[in-house]
Order: C-alpha cells, then structure tokens, then sequence
C-alpha cells in the first residue's frame, strides 16, 4: 500500500486540532513516520499526492479505517498515486446525545474544519516537495477543509508550495454556491485555479437535507461564521459563479432510483463480514478515473 496518515488529532474522539503526526500506512496497523519526514519529502519530488479527508462525525478509528479501505479500493482500480489520508477532529461529544445535538455542534465542528485547513496547509508547504502536484478527495464537512486549504494555497503567494491538482468532493457539506461567490466563504480562486472540480451529490442524501440545513441555519447566527446558505453542494450540485469557474467545474448527480445515501460513498464502518472491494456509491472507480483524466467519467457507474 502506497499510503501515509497524517493525524491532525490528539484524541480519538473529538478533541483539539494539532499541527500533525505522520504515519506509514499498512493494512492493519500504522508505523511512525514523523522521525522521516525528509524522506518523505523525497517520495513527493516529482509525483502527485492524493489527499483524502473524511467528514464531520467520524472518530480516529473510524475515519482512518474508511480512508485507508477506500485507498485499497482505489489501488484495486489500477492507482498508483502517493496517498495521504488525513484525520482530523470533525466530531464533537454531543453527537452521542443524538443527531439533533450533532446539528446543533456543527458550528464549533467548522470551526475544527478550519484549523484543520489552516494547519494542513502549513504541513504541506513544510514537508511536500514544491514540484509535487496535489490532488484532493473530500468527503461531508472534510470537503470544508479541502477547500479552505486549497484556496489559502492559491492565495499565498509569499511561499513555495505544491501545485493544485485535480479536486474531488463528494456529498459536500459547504454552501451550493461558494464555489462561484465572492464572498463570504468563498472558495472561488482554488475553483479558478485547480486543473479540474467534480462535484458528485444525490437529492437522495437525507443528512444533508435536514442536518445541514438544520446546522448551517445555527451557523448563520454563530459569529463570524460567513455562511449564509442552507443549500448544500453535496446534494443540490453548484449553484452560480462566473462561467470562468464554471468551466472548471464538472457536476455529477445521482440517479433517485440508485438512493445514494450521506454514508454511501466512503466505506462502510464497521466493515461487514465479508469486505468489500468497491463502496455502495461507487465513488472509488470515479475517482480513480477523473484523477487519471480520463474523459468524462459516469457516476455512479452502471451496473451489469
């Protein structure tokens, strides 16, 4: 397995954003990497490195059993990327209260998805290689830090860093049309300046159409939160922005009749019995091929 970690959490459950810890990924246990990060350095000269973020309510164990299975599956689909799955704390204490209490956590989890971004970016200036190209997978509220880190990159002129590659975000939990506003919370120069944008979303994901709505609406009142939508990209598809950034950007949404649910593109968690090669969305063969540039990729994919 051609995969690392990279753990932004000191607990495992919720917890403080930390500045991160590498690790050699292995099928079923991690070796400590962060005594090796000029190697790691050296890996990236020259290659891409694909980054991959769960979403919001995922534990250390959970988040790092789905990311490290689903770059399995994407190696089973012929990828040879360098991989870095990144956990981040994007769950909160009061989601064991039930998911009204999780909505109504979302505002400080937000918060925690912009420190992640924040200091995953500081991570990658210092310890990826500048002629690296980076690509990044986000899923749920991960898809927040994905594009919070990507638009500081493109915004920072003053340090050599990595080259934005491609960006995949599945079942969004940021606002429908932050990818073409200006402001607030606007992600428009990363979607200006990234190779390419796919966005994959299902009017069938019920997360999102209650809990976001629900958790966005709190998020509305919390200070200096920028939001301003209820409607998310991960089930709506991108709403406005110039054609400049439209151009950039390629939406993918699910047929009703698959019921591509909030939980059906990563993994399942726990992992059943006998484990599975692909997810239920079948995200893993898109993704592979839109990193791989192949033209105009299906999704989901038909089946036989």
């Amino acid at each position: 397995m051609n995969a690392f970690i990279l753990s932004l959490r000191d607990q495992k459950f919720g917890g403080a954003v930390t500045s991160g810890v590498l690790y050699k990924a292995l099928p079923y246990w991690d070796v400590w990497w962060n005594d090796r990060l000029p190697d790691f350095t050296l890996l990236t000269r020259g290659q891409r490195l694909t980054l991959l973020l769960h979403g919001y309510n995922n534990g250390l164990e959970e988040g790092r059993d789905k990311l490290v299975r689903f770059i399995g599956c994407l190696e089973q689909q012929g990828s040879t990327d360098l991989m870095l799955a990144v956990l981040w704390p994007g769950d909160s204490w009061a989601n064991a209260l039930g998911s009204w209490a999780g909505a109504l956590s979302y505002p400080a989890e937000s918060r925690d998805a912009d420190d992640s971004a924040d200091n995953l970016l500081t991570w990658l200036v210092l310890h990826v290689h500048e002629s690296a190209r980076v690509a990044f997978v986000g899923h749920s509220l991960g898809c927040r830090v994905v594009m919070r880190a990507a638009q500081r990159m493109v915004r920072d002129v003053t340090v050599k860093k990595p080259i934005l590659d491609r960006i995949c975000l599945m079942a969004a939990a940021i606002d429908s049309d932050s990818l073409g506003r200006v402001e607030p919370t606007s992600y428009r120069d990363a979607a200006k300046q990234a190779d390419r944008i796919a966005v994959l979303a299902s009017q069938e994901d019920r997360v999102l159409q209650v809990a976001y709505r629900a958790g966005d609406s709190v998020q509305s009142w919390w200070p200096f939160s920028g939001e301003r939508s209820v409607r998310a990209l991960g089930r709506y598809g991108p709403e406005g922005g110039s054609p400049e950034v439209s151009a950039k950007i390629e939406s993918h949404m699910a047929n009703p009749d698959r019921g591509i649910g909030h939980s059906d593109y990563l993994p399942q968690y726990p992992p059943p019995a006998a484990p599975l090669h692909h997810t239920r969305a079948e995200s893993e063969q898109f993704v592979f091929e839109f990193l791989s540039r192949r033209p105009s990729p299906d999704w989901p994919a038909e089946r036989p």
